[in-house]
């Protein structure tokens, strides 16, 4: 084979249909404990606080330990499951001829948890598997399309914006200050968490699609 003959695609291509299917029902489900974040949020600061709604309402403590049950019963799988379809993703990637690709699908989800470096490796990796998905036989040198920014743009501020300023705050602010400021960056993120998983979303269905139309 001349060295200037694309790759061919490898027969270890995983079907990644139902991990799909679940990793996107997931997000839906994320997206429905953000809106009721957003709804609880809101009254707290409508009411002044969480410590005026839990004198108002004795149930309050057990109301929000149900809440956060399932919010960690929604967002640990969802985590999971997005992790474990960029390893695949990734995978078939390879498979189906992408040559050259910078991230292995071990380090495609390991730099989320590497400091410093989960500011840009993981989405220079996402980068990656839209092209290689895309046309695996030509993908490399090609910008980062406005989904994938938008996508990290979200998850940066998100994942720092709402620390800083909490932190932030608690320096500055009295103890009441502080708690507002905090009720209502708890607010800002669930609200910003409903479109990141939106983005997700479509950017999962696209990378998909385009793999599954070029399976073997």
């Amino acid at each position: 084979m001349a060295e200037t003959d694309p790759p061919k695609p490898n027969s270890s291509f995983r079907d990644a249909a139902t991990l799909t299917r679940w990793t996107r029902g997931f997000l839906y489900a994320f997206i429905a404990v953000s809106l009721l974040s957003i709804w609880s949020d809101a009254g707290d600061l409508l009411s002044g606080g969480v410590q005026d709604a839990a004198s108002q309402d004795g149930s309050f403590p057990v109301v929000a330990v149900a809440n956060a049950l399932f919010q960690f019963g929604i967002m640990l799988p969802t985590m999971v499951l997005v992790l474990t379809w960029i390893h695949r993703a990734n995978h078939n990637a390879r498979q189906l001829g992408a040559a050259d690709m910078r991230f292995t699908p071990g380090w495609a989800v390991g730099w989320y948890f590497v400091p410093i470096a989960w500011f840009w490796k993981p989405f220079q990796a996402m980068k990656e598997i839209w092209h290689a998905s895309a046309d695996p036989s030509d993908w490399q040198g090609k910008p980062a399309p406005g989904l994938l920014r938008w996508w990290w743009i979200l998850w940066t501020v998100l994942l720092w914006g709402s620390e800083t300023v909490q932190w932030a705050a608690g320096r500055i602010l009295d103890e009441a200050g502080a708690e507002t400021v905090a009720s209502a960056t708890s607010l800002a993120t669930s609200a910003l968490d409903v479109p990141l998983a939106l983005v997700l979303i479509a950017i999962i269905g696209r990378v998909h699609g385009r793999q599954m139309a070029r399976q073997p």
